[in-house]
């Protein structure tokens, strides 16, 4: 058994990953408790952030968990086999977007594409409230392996 755990990326290609990608899963924690969500995301390289928009009822315990959470952690990957996959891991805290900031956000978010569901749990969209919140990347792991390549650091 290899105890190979992939090469890092370089900068270069974890910005394009994060750029191309668009889904990854986003994981907030409070007093102990980890909760994890699929995601669509835009990111943004200049700004140095992630773009998401929630949609929140009444009573989510999504909006809880983002208003607890100091520090967040986004991860975005691609699997094709054992030795082919890409991850990105990126932390930092989680603010709410405001007014003034919405029109370029959901502009971004609109060039990585919609996510694909129309409605949610069974009601449409226009049923909940829409929050749009950035994670501001303070910390960025990249790593992959690659089939017949060798890479080394440098």
């Amino acid at each position: 058994m290899s105890r190979e755990i992939g090469s890092e990326l370089d900068d270069y290609e974890t910005e394009e990953f994060l750029k191309d990608r668009g889904l990854g899963v986003l994981g907030f924690a409070r007093d102990g408790q980890a909760y994890t969500i699929p995601i669509a995301f835009a990111y943004d390289d200049a700004g140095g952030r992630c773009v998401f928009r929630f949609l929140m009822g009444e009573d989510s315990l999504k909006r809880e968990f983002v208003a607890a959470t100091d520090v967040a952690s986004l991860t975005a990957y691609e699997w094709r086999k054992r030795t082919d996959w890409k991850s990105v891991v990126a932390r930092g805290p989680i603010r709410r977007i405001p007014d003034d900031e919405l029109a370029e956000a959901a502009a971004l978010f609109s060039d990585v594409g919609e996510e694909s569901a129309l409605e949610v749990f069974n009601k449409p969209v226009s049923d909940y409230e829409t929050v749009w919140c950035e994670l501001d990347v303070g910390e960025l792991t990249a790593r992959g392996r690659f089939p017949g390549v060798k890479r080394t650091k440098g």
